[in-house]
């Protein structure tokens, strides 16, 4: 028996120590990749690095990368698999014949099946099956996957009273800019088709036709959008998350971080809402009523000593007197709460009447839990987390001032009258039957969504809060896709340490200096030239008929003591 050859010592080693090189720097670059998060796209955003790349190409070059470092360590495992080989060879002990093979799967299952097991063989056998798994480490550890990150925003709603500050809005390049104060800026316009909305929905209820299959009449779900949010009902429960601002990037955010490219998966948040409540008591007996009829137009006068004084119209020409509801509205103050009377007048032409309802809010700000299922989903209003406060008189000034404006606005009763005439609920004003009890639930409705709208102005994701002490209490939690390099689960770069493990193991083996046979005994064109004792080179070309047989070019020559049973 010989010492090795160094330059079998050397190809082993350099194996071994290459094959450890690569897995060290992959495992490396791995937990770098996997610690911080580099996101796919072509705009950054603060809390996140961005990488501009294709990811086909990428994946394909993480495929082959993989791949060929798996090649290298299965070859290293392999070498040191003969190593083993050569020195059991020169031991006493000899080695068992399974292990002239060289280090295969085929190999491995021999050895399971006659459960020849011996540690450091086994092992080996493992990592050279681990070995395979490289280009799906690789690809897993660096490759551009789909993530599934949960963002968080702790100051994403706003109470009541913070909407009389002034707020800043991130812009995408323009930075920080004035949003404005949310209770100075007007809304009416976005009101104005909701109170038609409520209002005919309210009416076809009222008549016991609101149904989508009702023939020749208009549906109106009542989920839809108003302002920036979609809401799944009328009753928005003065909730004004700005669902919209959420959907994609908006800009540049304070407090948390939200990546520039993103798919949104759903959205829940603790947030503040207002419920509003409206209630409405027949005075009609407390008024004077008159009218006087003008070239076929009736007038019809209301009020009373101390009280507001209403004048509506109606033209009773033709048609025109099945569609001559009209709603009179007048707002005024108790000088001893501060709190409003909306006054409202639902007048009789044909009899020369009318109803008279004096109308009061009330109302509590609450904390309620939201969702959103997906991007084309609606909010919706659950559980109420916390109850808080009372409004006071001036946010019930705002709702009747805001509900006013819009009655009179258009004509008599603007949309809120256009809504129930289309749905032909006492749309000639002669059967007030129910009509408190329908005015109450709608303009409540609006009072909720006046609220709604001022707090989408503040609660957007781009918007710099001006005290967070009014968002006590609530929280947002938005789930997105994002494309990232890496992010796969830490099993994978468990495949990388083991790897590493054992190819620094191999190395280390390759620099001790053991007895070992001089040829390589995995090597059966070098093991049968051994044993025949003929130079039977890689290029030989042999047949076997009850002996090993030279087939050279001057005919068949025997191999000595070549015979052996087939």
């Amino acid at each position: 028996m010989a010492d090795p050859t160094p330059r079998f010592h050397l190809v082993a080693f350099l194996t071994s120590l290459t094959s450890s090189l690569c897995l060290a720097a992959l495992l490396g670059l791995g937990i770098y990749v996997n610690v911080n998060k580099f996101l796919v796209g072509k705009e950054s955003s603060q809390g996140y690095r961005v990488v501009d790349l294709d990811a086909g190409s990428w994946n394909i070059v993480c495929t082959v990368i993989g791949t060929a470092v798996g090649i290298l360590a299965a070859v290293a495992f392999s070498n040191q698999d003969d190593i083993l080989t050569r020195r059991e060879l020169a031991n006493d002990r000899g080695v068992l014949a399974i292990f002239l093979r060289p280090l295969t799967v085929k190999r491995g299952w021999e050895q399971i099946r006659s459960l020849q097991l011996p540690l450091q063989r086994t092992l080996l056998i493992l990592c050279t099956i681990a070995s395979a798994l490289m280009g799906a480490a690789v690809v897993a550890l660096f490759g551009v996957h789909s993530s599934r990150e949960i963002i968080i925003n702790p100051t994403s709603s706003v109470a009541l009273a913070g909407l009389n500050e002034t707020y800043f809005e991130y812009a995408r390049e323009e930075g920080l800019f004035p949003s404005g104060i949310p209770t100075a800026s007007s809304v009416s316009g976005q009101l104005s088709g909701f109170l038609y909305k409520a209002a005919y929905i309210a009416g076809r209820k009222m008549r016991g036709q609101y149904s989508p299959y009702e023939i020749y009449k208009a549906y109106l779900p009542e989920q839809g959008p108003l302002g920036d949010t979609t809401y799944a009902v009328l009753n928005t429960g003065g909730v004004g998350l700005n669902v919209s601002s959420y959907l994609q990037y908006s800009g540049y955010t304070e407090g948390f971080n939200i990546p520039a490219q993103f798919e949104f998966n759903e959205l829940s948040a603790i947030a503040y809402g207002t419920q509003v409540n409206a209630s409405c008591q027949d005075t009609t007996s407390e008024y004077t009523v008159s009218a006087r009829e003008v070239e076929q137009v009736t007038l019809i006068y209301a009020g009373k000593p101390g009280g507001p004084n209403i004048t509506l119209l109606g033209d009773l020409d033709g048609y025109k007197i099945l569609t001559t509801l009209a709603i009179g509205s007048a707002v005024t103050i108790d000088p001893d709460t501060g709190y409003p009377i909306h006054t409202l007048v639902i007048p009789e032409f044909i009899t020369e009447s009318a109803l008279v309802l004096e109308c009061t809010y009330s109302g509590r700000e609450t904390l309620a839990n939201v969702s959103v299922a997906s991007s084309a989903s609606p909010l919706l209003i659950g559980d109420i987390v916390q109850r808080g406060p009372f409004i006071g008189p001036l946010v019930k000034q705002r709702i009747a001032n805001v509900t006013h404006n819009l009655l009179s606005a258009g004509g008599q009763g603007g949309s809120l009258a256009r809504g129930f005439i289309d749905a032909e609920y006492n749309a000639d004003g002669f059967n007030n039957t129910g009509m408190a009890s329908v005015l109450e639930r709608v303009i409540g409705q609006l009072g909720e969504a006046y609220i709604s709208i001022l707090r989408q102005q503040v609660e957007r994701s781009n918007i710099n809060n001006a005290d967070p002490s009014y968002s006590s209490g609530s929280e947002l939690r938005l789930s997105v896709t994002v494309s990232r390099i890496g992010g796969a689960q830490y099993g994978w770069l468990a495949v990388l340490g083991i790897l590493l493990l054992a190819s620094l193991v191999g190395t280390l083996r390759t620099c001790t200096s053991r007895k070992a046979v001089g040829f390589e005994p995995q090597d059966a064109v070098a093991l049968l030239s051994r044993l025949l004792d003929s130079p039977i080179r890689d290029t030989t070309r042999l047949n076997y008929k009850d002996k090993f047989t030279v087939l050279t070019a001057d005919g068949p020559e025997a191999l000595r003591e070549g015979k052996s049973n087939p």
